[in-house]
């Protein structure tokens, strides 16, 4: 009976072993399943938008190589810019009567012009925004462009349409969730390809090297399995990053849950003042110097209506967002008197976090560096899906032979 006892304990024993191993087995089937479905339907999008943001890593740089024209300037020997005023002056006099401007941005390097953007009402209630660039040693119009023309994408310069394309797919800032979406079914199936890297039997090392004398089977395998381990830290970073500002007011409430995130700035009106016109941008920046006597004059965001203010922005160096700035002042249209101030050395752990998320999708936070390993990640779909498609059709092949 003790025999039979310890007998039957043993092949229990033997057994575990045995269903542990298929049990795994299974899970790597269903797994391999789930990977490769989604990355055949869900990665075919992801390789477009991961090309346009190969672009888009460089895309002030390619912008202004094709408008060279209008926004390129020469840099004269006394590199000095204009005034504020005279430069939003030149660009307030070439625009047509019924041009509203809406904020001026300063260059962004010695070679680059000023941009101030206006918007045009039309007939059909409609909207056209247009871009008007501005010489800012010489105060000088360099020349206009229409950015968002009756609100067809479609009218947008190449940069501004691969940028609409990139966060909404066309779809509309409305309907940006369908790609925010893709991007979160595709955040699970890289993770499920790390697993399935992990479960690989034998020496790990393997599964970092390349065989390039190999078949061209065992080489699309190779190049699929290593590039994909060696991007997945980035690309993952890449993917949570732009599902993070998709779903922006979600991003915040869950990182109000650790640290306070305070609502946006609300920056107050002007009171108008009988008799009084309203002061210049000059005078609006030399208020807000008194808050920020440093850093470079990233823009100045114009009133919009009679109680509208001045939003001055300051950018400092070690900002890691180069796109916009956290250090905006805003002033009295008609007082020039402060009114509020947005200053990014008060911002809690939380805000720094989602101030980070934009700078480290676009790699602009760590300058040149950072924004060519954005360009070279963003072909890193492509050859994912190429490699993992011609390793789909190879096993298909086999099992059709079989």
């Amino acid at each position: 009976m003790v025999e039979r006892t310890i007998e039957a304990g043993s092949k229990k024993e033997a057994a575990s072993p045995l269903r542990i191993g298929r049990r795994r087995e299974v899970a790597r089937k269903v797994f391999l399943q789930v990977h490769r479905t989604i990355g055949l339907f869900a990665g075919a999008v992801f390789v477009l938008v991961g090309l346009s943001g190969a672009v888009l890593a460089f895309r002030e740089n390619i912008d202004e190589l094709l408008n060279a024209s209008i926004m390129r300037v020469d840099t004269p020997t006394q590199t000095f810019y204009r005034s504020p005023d005279e430069i939003l002056g030149a660009a307030l006099a070439a625009m047509p009567t019924d041009g509203k401007a809406e904020r001026l941005t300063m260059p962004r390097h010695p070679e680059s012009a000023a941009a101030i953007t206006y918007m045009v009402e039309t007939d059909d209630l409609e909207t056209d925004v247009y871009q008007m660039f501005v010489d800012p040693y010489t105060a000088k119009v360099k020349g206009e462009r229409l950015y968002l023309g009756r609100g067809s994408v479609f009218s947008q310069p190449f940069i501004p349409f691969l940028m609409n394309f990139h966060w909404t797919l066309l779809l509309g800032v409305n309907n940006a969730y369908v790609l925010g979406s893709i991007a979160i079914i595709v955040f699970i199936s890289l993770l499920v390809g790390l697993y399935l890297w992990f479960q690989v039997t034998g020496d790990w090392r393997l599964g970092l090297k390349i065989k390039w004398g190999a078949s061209a089977e065992r080489l699309a395998f190779d190049v699929h399995r290593s590039v994909g381990i060696y991007c997945a830290a980035i690309l993952l970073v890449m993917l949570f990053t732009g599902v993070a500002m998709i779903f922006k007011p979600a991003t915040q409430s869950v990182t109000s849950l650790f640290s306070p995130v305070h609502p946006n700035v609300d920056y107050g009106k002007s009171t108008p003042l009988p008799g009084h016109s309203p002061i210049g941008v000059g005078a609006a920046v030399a208020a807000a110097d008194k808050i920020f006597p440093d850093g470079r004059l990233h823009w100045i965001l114009l009133p919009s209506a009679p109680s509208g203010v001045y939003i001055v922005g300051k950018q400092s160096d070690d900002e890691p967002n180069r796109t916009k700035t956290s250090r905006n002042v805003s002033v009295d249209q008609y007082s020039g008197e402060l009114l509020q101030v947005q200053d990014r050395n008060g911002f809690t752990a939380g805000e720094k976090f989602l101030e980070w998320l934009f700078p480290l999708h676009s790699g602009e936070a760590f300058g040149a560096i950072g924004r060519s390993v954005v360009l070279a990640i963003g072909l890193t779909p492509l050859v994912l899906y190429v490699t993992g498609f011609l390793r789909w059709r190879q096993k298909r092949r086999a099992r059709r032979r079989a």
